[in-house]
């Protein structure tokens, strides 16, 4: 495979993981970071031996770059991305993609009419527990779905929100404890159960000093007539680990952080233990380290994608189906309703 430059745009906490995971890909080659702090885009560029930037808009004409990362502020992923795509580069940002449907369709529009594939990661797909579930599941060995569940019931103090201004905002974090933190359980159970016809819910701000929720609950019926329910949260002492899961005819099965808990399929042998999987659950930081092969093999998929000239596995119609189903519980609390999906004329984080 030819080698791919690429530009990292945003330097945040996250961006370290995604420094390193791009080195471990063979094909790939970091060339340009961007930040708007000018003194950490010069650090990190020294650092790693590239070049740097101040303003994102610049990439689109570097010729050593056709891949970019967004890793900034949420409500920013499809702006800049947008840029970068005019200028023929292709696109993958961290979750979620974006934090509006018409921010996301601007992109996938803008990427589509300039020919350059789109991703975004979400990197519970790579891990090998919910790859085990999500097999299971297509093959049938569960049976007819009846009901699943996403669980993501975490502990973020106030420092945490005060730490960046961005933070707990819904212009630029476009949620709190569903968005930004739940977004990866919530887009493994669709993955699992498929997309969801109707959704009631409830999302407040019970114990943190920010715009958007630090609590969430919702119910959900699935298009295929399953059940299912969501709950999240930044406010739960101590913190737990994310649970996933998924019921039917023949079978359970539950995921903690990135362990199988329990796995009862008929015909199989029954696995119960407890989980070991801490990370994140009370510290961002901590839930970086399980996630670097993911990082590494879903870069690598979308390098792949590009040569063999298809879709990433998620693209970003495919990214879209969990902001969606946010915004959805969120129009939900704010107007005391059922809200169908679709959602057609909304996708404002605050609901109104």
């Amino acid at each position: 495979m030819a080698e791919h430059g690429f530009a990292l745009v945003g330097l945040g906490a996250i961006s370290t993981l995604w420094i390193d995971a791009i080195a471990k890909v063979r094909s790939a080659k970091l060339r340009v970071v961007c930040d708007i702090d000018a003194n950490r885009a010069r650090e990190v560029a020294q650092e790693h031996g590239c070049h740097y930037v101040t303003d994102h808009r610049a990439i689109a004409t570097c010729p050593d770059v056709d891949v970019v990362a967004v890793t900034t502020w949420s409500g920013l992923h499809a702006p800049i991305g947008v840029d970068c795509a005019r200028g023929g580069k292709h696109i993958i940002t961290t979750k979620p993609i974006d934090v509006r449907l018409e921010a996301i369709d601007d992109l996938i529009r803008t990427c589509d009419e300039n020919g350059v594939r789109l991703a975004a990661l979400h990197q519970s797909r790579s891990l090998p527990a919910y790859r085990d579930a999500k097999r299971a599941i297509e093959e049938g060995r569960l049976g007819r779905l009846y009901m699943g569940n996403a669980y993501c019931k975490w502990f973020r103090p106030q420092a945490y929100y005060d730490s960046a201004a961005w933070r707990g905002t819904y212009d630029l974090d476009g949620g709190g404890c569903l968005m930004n933190q739940g977004i990866h359980y919530i887009d493994a159970l669709i993955w699992f159960m498929g997309d969801v016809a109707a959704v009631s819910g409830w999302a407040d701000t019970l114990a943190r000093d920010i715009e958007v929720e630090d609590c969430a609950v919702a119910s959900l019926r699935f298009t295929s007539g399953a059940l299912g329910t969501i709950q999240g949260g930044t406010c739960i002492y101590g913190g737990h680990p994310a649970r996933v899961e998924v019921h039917g005819e023949r079978g359970n099965i539950a995921i903690e952080g990135d362990e199988i808990v329990l796995w009862e399929v008929e015909g199989e042998e029954t696995i119960r233990r407890l989980s070991t999987a801490e990370a994140g659950a009370g510290d961002p930081v901590l839930g970086f380290a399980h996630a670097l092969d993911a990082h590494v093999e879903q870069i690598g998929d979308l390098l792949h994608a590009i040569e063999e000239g298809r879709d990433p596995r998620l693209n970003g119609r495919e990214a879209r189906r969990a902001v969606e189903l946010i915004l959805a519980i969120y129009r939900s609390g704010r107007i005391g309703q059922v809200v169908p999906l679709p959602l057609t004329g909304y996708s404002d984080p605050r609901g109104c």
